[in-house]
C-alpha cells in the first residue's frame, strides 16, 4: 500500500525573523553603493587627471607644430633668396657675413628694381629677418633703417649652427668653411632644431635644407 505523501511547508516566519533578514538585505545593497560610488569617483579622478595633463601635452604639440611649418616655410624662402643672392645696388659683394648663427647677403626680394640686404640671425630662441632698402644717391644701406620680422620661434639651437657653408665642391668635400671664408662659400646648409618646451614632450624636431649659390657658382666643382 502506498504511503501517503508527505509535504514540507516552511513555517511561517516571525516578526522578528522578517524584521533580521530586512536588515540583511539593507545592509548588502548599503555597501555595493559604497563600493559602486568608490569605484565611480575614483574612475573620474583618474579621468580628470589624463585631462589636466593631456592639455598641456596638446598644446605644446600644436605649437611646436607650428613652429616646425614655420620654419620650414622660412628656409624655402630663405634658400629661393639665396639662389638670386647677387652683388648691392653699391656693387659690394652678395654675401657680406657668412657666422654659423648670422647670414647677411644681398638679393632681390620683394620683386622690386632694387636689391636689399637681408639679415637672418638667431636671437634668442627666435630667428629674425632684417631687410634694409637700398637709399640716397650715391646707394647706402642705412641698417638703422632695417626692418625687423621674427620668422621662426621656439628655436633650440644653442651652439649646433644654423649656418654651415662650404666650398663649390661639395658633396665631394664635406669640409665646412670657417666664417671668414665668405669669398669661398657656394653651399649652404640650414639646421633648425625646434622644440617648443624642452622639459616635456614631444622631442625637438631638425628641420634642415641646403641650398646651391648658382650666381656665385660658374660650374660643378668649383672650389672657389
Amino acid at each position: 500500500m502506498a504511503l501517503p505523501h508527505a509535504s514540507f511547508r516552511e513555517p511561517p516566519r516571525t516578526p522578528m525573523h522578517r524584521s533580521a533578514l530586512t536588515k540583511r538585505q539593507a545592509g548588502v545593497t548599503i555597501i555595493e553603493v559604497i563600493v559602486v560610488t568608490f569605484i565611480a569617483t575614483m574612475v573620474i579622478a583618474a579621468l580628470l587627471r589624463f585631462l589636466s595633463l593631456g592639455h598641456p601635452i596638446a598644446k605644446i604639440t600644436y605649437l611646436q607644430s607650428q613652429s616646425t611649418e614655420a620654419a620650414r616655410i622660412q628656409l624655402k624662402r630663405l634658400a629661393s633668396a639665396l639662389r638670386e643672392a647677387r652683388p648691392s645696388d653699391a656693387g659690394a659683394y652678395p654675401l657680406v657675413e657668412t657666422s654659423p648663427q648670422r647670414l647677411i647677403f644681398f638679393a632681390n626680394i620683394d620683386g622690386d628694381t632694387g636689391t636689399e640686404r637681408v639679415r637672418y640671425e638667431l636671437v634668442g630662441t627666435d630667428l629674425q629677418r632684417g631687410i634694409t632698402e637700398p637709399t640716397g644717391n650715391p646707394i647706402v644701406y642705412n641698417t638703422a633703417q632695417e626692418k625687423v620680422t621674427v620668422v621662426a620661434r621656439s628655436i633650440r639651437n644653442a651652439a649646433t649652427p644654423i649656418f654651415t657653408y662650404y666650398t663649390g665642391d661639395y658633396p665631394a668635400n664635406p669640409s665646412p668653411l670657417p666664417s671668414t671664408s665668405t669669398g669661398s662659400v657656394k653651399y649652404l646648409q640650414f639646421h633648425l632644431v625646434i622644440d617648443a618646451d624642452t622639459t616635456v614632450d614631444p622631442p625637438a624636431v631638425d628641420v634642415i635644407s641646403q641650398v646651391q649659390l648658382r650666381n656665385l657658382k660658374t660650374n660643378l666643382g668649383e672650389g672657389n
